[in-house]
């Protein structure tokens, strides 16, 4: 190495010769002399690279590559574009002024752990809450920055996805949060004044329906005479019918059909509804109902069909899952159904105790 240090500047200088060529270069964020060695060594791979005719890969910052490459490719491909769109300004607040190659596996795995510790703030400012944010949280934000880092690989920034080495979490996902018949009618009293989110969460537990599904819902999409609504834009990417029941036809025949293609549309824009989170989690903290999210009424009705003896393969249908191991998750025996199939055994003399304590006592008295 042939660095060496002006005594005029203080600064630390690469001054080498290659071919007959004498090359110098001022290193100005170099601070000390292992780390101008360090410099001079990628200055010195550079100028090997163009003397054999190799171009040197270009780099990029991570925050341009994400607006350049990424979200108008996540706009263009993907359902989750809003979603994305939040999730990478999370990814860009801690991966500021990095370049693509400066993200490294150990760097990335610095993020998951310090995404997990921070805690999600919400509530009203002067009474802040927090709540630890879960593990299929972190793991949906490496799936995105893998995604980018994909999409950095088919440009030729980088040679491998440095994701690939960080290892996910692995989540409990088999939360079954039902609502019981006493905690609907609370919280639909709570919702008595908001007849929009009352009338949501209706066919929620009506219809299974995801939220973005019920969002997204036109009255076009609405068959009165087959008895059904028409999902067109689902998340497993398949049109799919959902049967409707005398509750959602009497209440969407109730709602004004207003100058707007949607049935529930925003009453900001008359466009299509974005979130109600605020207001249906302020009616699940008024009825003191706990642990509730919105997608848990997706969980009710499915689970209030299979007890109803709805078969596994009807039931994947309405809900619209592409993996029936999903849908067995609802099928199972509740306190109500197990107790139902127990007693059937009664029916049968044979395996009754009395028709067993008759035929011992009968045996026991034979001649």
């Amino acid at each position: 190495m042939t660095v060496r240090k002006r005594k005029d500047t203080g600064k630390w200088v690469s001054d080498f010769y290659y071919q007959g060529e004498r090359i110098v270069r001022t290193l100005k964020f170099a601070r000390t002399k292992k780390e101008a060695e360090q410099a001079e060594a990628v200055i010195m791979n550079q100028v090997f690279q163009q003397a054999y005719g190799f171009e040197a890969k270009p780099d990029k910052l991570f925050e341009n590559f994400i607006i350049d490459s990424f979200l108008p490719y996540s706009e263009a491909n993907k359902k989750s574009f809003a979603s994305d769109v939040y999730i990478c300004r999370q990814l860009v607040s801690y991966f500021r002024r990095k370049t693509i190659r400066q993200l490294t596996p150990s760097l990335i795995e610095e993020f998951k752990q310090w995404f997990l510790a921070k805690p999600i703030v919400f509530g009203p400012d002067g009474e802040k809450k927090e709540r630890p944010r879960s593990l299929a949280t972190v793991n949906n934000h490496l799936r995105v920055l893998s995604k980018i880092l994909s999409l950095a690989v088919d440009a030729e920034l980088i040679d491998s996805n440095p994701v690939f080495r960080v290892k996910k979490f692995k989540p409990n996902n088999r939360r079954l949060r039902v609502l019981s018949d006493e905690e609907e009618a609370a919280l639909l009293a709570a919702l008595d004044g908001n007849d929009l989110i009352q009338c949501i969460v209706i066919v929620a537990l009506n219809t299974g329906l995801r939220r973005g599904e019920i969002f997204g819902l036109k009255w076009a999409d609405v068959d009165f005479e087959r008895g059904r609504l028409i999902i067109r834009k689902t998340k497993a990417s398949k049109e799919r019918f959902v049967p409707i029941n005398s509750t959602v036809r009497k209440l969407l025949r109730s709602i004004p059909r207003l100058l707007t293609d949607y049935v529930f549309p925003s009453p900001k824009t008359a466009g299509r509804l974005i979130d109600i989170k605020k207001g249906f989690r302020t009616a699940v903290d008024f009825a003191k109902i706990k642990n509730l999210r919105f997608h848990d009424l997706r969980h009710t009705f499915a689970t209030r069909l299979a007890d109803s003896g709805t078969d596994a393969y009807t039931l994947m249908e309405i809900m619209g899952h592409a993996d029936i191991k999903t849908t067995m998750i609802y099928v199972h025996a509740s306190a109500e159904a197990g107790r139902s199939a127990v007693e059937k055994l009664d029916s049968n003399r044979y395996f009754s105790h009395e028709m067993v304590t008759k035929r011992k006592t009968a045996d026991a008295n034979l001649p």
